[in-house]
């Protein structure tokens, strides 16, 4: 995730999920060994060379420096979807674990696959109702950044099944992609300048258009089209929402951490929040999100109600 500072319009503000999934193929040229059947196998699903050296890793820890860093816990727990099976609407998915505490990890399961086989990898571990589409959801976000690597940062990766045994299987994952934009915010009172504490913070969509004053609170996420897509053309696609998305931290804090869909183009944004002593702030501002970003979004100044 690149960090970035960006200028939203009318104020200047200062300024990734990783799962690993398994598919297994159903054809039979997909291998040339001699058992290419599809079978249960215990993978590892190891990032390729150059993949885990540009590769900013995302789990457990995100740690706020120049742009933010991360790290993976052994244990951390992703899903993984076979993308080669598709018979019948049955859907071929299950967990997997990091294998290391460390900036890059191999990841570990028992899949059903043979050589060949493309699997979808999600962070964090999500439901696979259907192999072409998973939901993500962004309400109930706490303002943490610990909260959001571990529940929010949607990380996805498409690994491919390079070599099987009778029990075993490798596979390589290139590297991934974050599904949204990481975003830091903080307001000041645009009268005196004061800096406004966050209980509660509601971002929702300004403008005049059909979704102004809404937000949406769930995205769909689709890895089929007419065949499975690559890992570029994958996306988070937002649900209409009916209300702002709103943001409720532990305590009042002075930033909080809030993980947005990209934009398409410029956008309208409007934030209204409250302090947690009965005053409440709101404000417009304008900017461009870009998929995978960070953006240090501070000094919002906001009018108060």
């Amino acid at each position: 995730m690149n960090s970035r500072k960006t200028i939203w319009m009318l104020w200047m503000l200062g300024g990734m999920v990783l799962t690993g999934l398994t598919a297994c193929s159903g054809d039979d040229d997909a291998t040339d060994v001699a058992d290419d059947g599809v079978k249960v196998r215990r993978i590892t699903i190891t990032q390729t060379e150059d993949a885990a050296a540009r590769q900013m890793m995302t789990r457990a820890s995100l740690t706020e420096g120049d742009g933010l860093t991360a790290s993976w816990t052994a244990g951390d727990g992703l899903m993984y979807c076979n993308l080669s099976r598709m018979n019948g609407g049955d859907v071929y998915s299950g967990g997997l674990t990091a294998a290391s505490t460390a900036a890059a990890s191999q990841f570990t399961g028992d899949v059903a696959c043979r050589a060949g086989d493309y699997l979808a990898v999600a962070y964090p571990a999500t439901t696979f109702t259907r192999n072409d589409t998973y939901t993500i959801t962004l309400s109930g976000q706490d303002g943490t950044l610990g909260g959001l690597a571990t529940n929010y940062h949607y990380v996805y990766g498409k690994a491919t099944v390079t070599a099987v045994t009778d029990a075993t299987a490798d596979a390589t994952m290139e590297k991934m992609k974050s599904l949204l934009t990481v975003c830091k915010f903080s307001f000041v009172d645009k009268t005196s300048g004061d800096a406004v504490p966050v209980k509660t913070l509601s971002i929702s969509y300004g403008g005049t258009g059909s979704d102004a004053g809404k937000y949406p609170q769930t995205a769909t996420v689709t890895l089929n089209s007419d065949g499975i897509l690559e890992q570029a053309a994958v996306h988070a696609t937002g649900v209409a929402g009916s209300t702002a998305l709103t943001v409720t931290c532990p305590t009042a804090q002075g930033a909080v951490y809030v993980a947005l869909l990209p934009t398409t183009a410029q956008r309208t944004f409007r934030f209204t929040v409250s302090d947690g002593s009965g005053n409440t702030y709101s404000g417009t501002a304008k900017a461009t999100l870009t998929e995978g970003e960070y953006v240090e979004a501070t000094g919002l100044r906001l009018t108060k109600q």
